[in-house]
């Protein structure tokens, strides 16, 4: 992978934790160029390793991108075809409701022929084909697999995929988890979540089966040619009362696990969340803590593929994705 020069548009965690992955890493910092980065703030140019740096620790003062002086540009995807960016990697706040403001700011950089790596699930659930015809009418792509939790696997392009079922949220695995191998409530479950950071202060969009519903309806739309939308979506989350479920499937030999479903159904492609006992038979049966998986079927063949854990598997994710952006171009 030659020198490819990035622009990170959103520096919260996901942001700052690639960013750092970068810099300390000599093999990736000598092939990543990170030559830009916008906050909710403004956006700033940045030449060499020293700025990054600087950058990443008034970040973790609290401070905006602004404080580091560098400059302001007006516009910041209209500045990127000056800096010879070829990829911009988005991650601002999710907005399932509409997409914006990263839909747009997607769009807009796809139509300059700068590829984008995104982890934002509002984009993609709202406008994925929209952004696709953008990248590919201005010779650009757009990669997505932050956004769904599990890779797509190459062997399976181009195949009919009739059926996709995933555990695709860490939130609620993890709370299922402690629920099921330690006893605790769901209320101490989700707290025990909260502390180690894993679970927002917010679970909503975790527990209420949103996330998971953005991710299978993404891998649909992707495998399958959905047009359905967010709100076609029958969704069941979990809280207090999976407590009932947990103690039905202990007696079953069964537990249970969060799974999001598209399938075709009546002529049409159906999407669902909803907690399910999965036997010991189960490729999700050994799927615990902050792990995600998900089960690929074609007319021939079923492939499970695993989504990655722990402190960096954002960063690489983001990494993988990069170089196969800059690979198809």
């Amino acid at each position: 992978m030659s020198k490819i020069r990035i622009a990170l548009l959103g520096f919260g965690n996901v942001g700052r934790a690639l960013a750092r992955y970068i810099v300390e890493r000599p093999h990736l910092s000598s092939r990543l160029d990170i030559a830009a980065v916008a906050d909710s703030a403004g956006a700033v140019v940045l030449n060499d390793l020293t700025q990054v740096r600087s950058l990443l620790d008034l970040k973790s003062q609290g401070r905006t991108v602004l404080a580091a002086g560098i400059g302001r540009p007006a516009g910041f995807i209209n500045a990127l075809s000056g800096l010879d960016i070829r990829v911009v990697v988005e991650s601002l706040p999710t907005n399932i409701r509409d997409g914006e403001p990263a839909l747009g700011l997607i769009g807009q950089a796809l139509r300059k022929g700068i590829s984008v790596v995104t982890v934002d699930k509002g984009p993609m659930v709202r406008g994925f084909q929209e952004l696709h015809e953008a990248a590919a009418s201005a010779g650009a792509r757009i990669e997505f697999t932050g956004t769904t939790g599990v890779a797509i696997p190459q062997q399976i392009l181009g195949e009919s995929v009739l059926e996709i079922r995933g555990v695709l949220n860490g939130t609620t695995n993890y709370i299922l988890s402690e629920m099921q191998e330690s006893g605790a409530s769901f209320d101490d479950a989700l707290g025990h979540a909260q502390q180690e950071g894993i679970a927002e202060p917010d679970p909503s969009l975790d527990v209420d089966g949103w996330d998971t519903a953005c991710k299978v309806l993404i891998l649909a739309k992707a495998l399958m040619g959905s047009t359905e939308t967010l709100e076609d979506v029958a969704r069941k989350g979990i809280g207090p009362e999976t407590a009932a479920l947990i103690q039905q499937g202990k007696a079953m030999g069964r537990i249970v696990r969060l799974v999001g479903r598209a399938r075709i159904w009546q002529g049409r492609i159906r999407v669902s969340v909803a907690p399910k006992l999965v036997s010991p038979d189960s490729p999700f049966y050994p799927v615990n803590g902050t792990a995600k998986a998900a089960v690929l079927r074609t007319s021939g063949s079923e492939i499970v593929v695993h989504g990655k854990s722990g402190r960096d598997s954002i960063a690489e994710t983001i990494v993988e994705d990069i170089r196969r952006a800059v690979s198809q171009e």
